[in-house]
C-alpha cells in the first residue's frame, strides 16, 4: 500500500477534525440512535410489561421498529418516534447532528482536494 506525500501531510487537519468530533460526542452532542428494551421504556413513559406486550400484541414489528442483536432487543428511536407519531411523518426524522455532519463533509474533503 502506498501513501502519497501530500495525504501525509493532511494529517495535523484530519486530526484536528477528529478532535472536533470527539469532543462533541463527550459533551453529548450526538444522539443516540438504538435503545435496549429499558431505554425505550422509559423513553416512551412506559412501564416493561407493557413494552412486553406491545411486542407481543405486534405493536412493535421485528426488523423494523427492533432488532434483536444478542439476545439483545435493540429498537430504532427513529421508527419508535415513527411509531408514536402514527406515521404521520414517515421517514422525516433525522438524528444526524449538523455538527457532526459538517466535520464529517470536512473530513472527507481533505482527501478530495
Amino acid at each position: 500500500m502506498n501513501i502519497e506525500f501530500e495525504n501525509l501531510q493532511k494529517i495535523p487537519q484530519v486530526l484536528d477534525i477528529l478532535v472536533s468530533m470527539k469532543e462533541n460526542i463527550e459533551q453529548g452532542k450526538v444522539e443516540k440512535r438504538w435503545l435496549n428494551t429499558r431505554e425505550v421504556s422509559y423513553y416512551l413513559g412506559y412501564k416493561f410489561g407493557t413494552l412486553q406486550s406491545k411486542i407481543k400484541k405486534g405493536d412493535f414489528k421485528k426488523g423494523k421498529h427492533y432488532y434483536k442483536k444478542g439476545g439483545v432487543l435493540l429498537f430504532d428511536k427513529i421508527e419508535i418516534d415513527n411509531w408514536v407519531m402514527d406515521n404521520k411523518f414517515s421517514n422525516n426524522i433525522s438524528y444526524a447532528n449538523e455538527e457532526i455532519d459538517t466535520k464529517t463533509n470536512e473530513l472527507l474533503s481533505v482527501f478530495s482536494s
